[in-house]
């Protein structure tokens, strides 16, 4: 191992050392006030009695259904903004003339929280899985759009013109030159596209949905079972640290030239 990939896991296990202190001082601390009276137990139980409710519904089977709706309903909504949000960003990217006709559409679109088009994918498609994925869909579709088109748009001319001077045609200046120096952008925007979808996926649940993590927390906080809401929260926060920390680690993989640093 070289002296450069030494240090870089050092630092890693030391960012990972001081996680694990600040998770375990958040956990200690959850467990000590409601114990102590400084907080309602009854609104907010002990962390024991939270990690014993979620393991007693993933043992019984009873909350795992309820996972297995929300990630279908978030891997599909994913995938249907993925391939034509991309799309999209790239031509917007590429092209000046699409840009030109897509962009007034993407920037009136873009700002709206998606689940306040719920109600206009009820009427559309009914109450169901089509309107739950689509809204979620939705607010995916457009950060993907805006990250892939501003990872092209920034790419440096200078690269451009060098793949020109190479005698690089369109399609292949666009795969060898273009594409890489812009994936950092478009990963992100996948990344936080993936985040986005997770919470427009849960906030629908709580809506209307029969079945999900938000349909969990939001029938648990109307019978004030705590315990098993809380169970719930820490269940979408675990699927979104999964998700988004596997998506993280293929961006490592895929930009392993890229380099990092630190400032502070």
């Amino acid at each position: 191992m070289t002296g450069a990939a030494a240090r870089q896991t050092l630092r890693a296990v030391r960012v990972d050392a001081r996680s694990l202190a600040a998770a375990g001082i958040l956990v200690a601390g959850w467990e000590f006030l409601p114990r102590r009276g400084l907080l309602n137990p009854a609104y907010f139980p002990p962390a024991s009695q939270v990690v014993a409710a979620l393991a007693e519904g993933l043992s019984a089977g009873e909350l795992l259904p309820h996972v297995a709706a929300t990630v279908s309903r978030l891997l599909v909504a994913f995938f249907l903004a993925a391939l034509p949000g991309l799309g999209v960003g790239v031509a917007m990217g590429l092209s000046g003339t699409v840009r030109r006709v897509a962009d007034p559409y993407v920037a009136l679109l873009y700002p709206i929280p998606k689940v306040a088009l719920l109600p206009l994918m009820l009427i559309l498609f009914g109450v169901g899985e089509r309107a739950f994925v689509l809204t979620g869909a939705l607010t995916a579709f457009f950060q993907i759009v805006v990250n892939t088109m501003d990872g092209i748009r920034q790419v440096d001319p200078t690269l451009v013109e060098v793949g020109r001077n190479y005698g690089a045609t369109r399609f292949r200046l666009f795969w060898k030159v273009v594409l890489p120096a812009a994936l950092p952008g478009i990963l992100t925007g996948l990344r936080l596209g993936l985040g986005l979808t997770l919470v427009t996926v849960v906030a629908v649940e709580f809506a209307i949905a029969k079945s999900g993590l938000g349909h969990v927390v939001w029938g648990s906080w109307q019978t004030l079972t705590t315990p098993r809401m809380y169970a719930a929260f820490v269940a979408v926060g675990l699927l979104g640290l999964l998700l988004t920390r596997g998506l993280k680690r293929l961006q490592d993989r895929l930009l392993a030239w890229q380099t990092s640093v630190d400032v502070w």
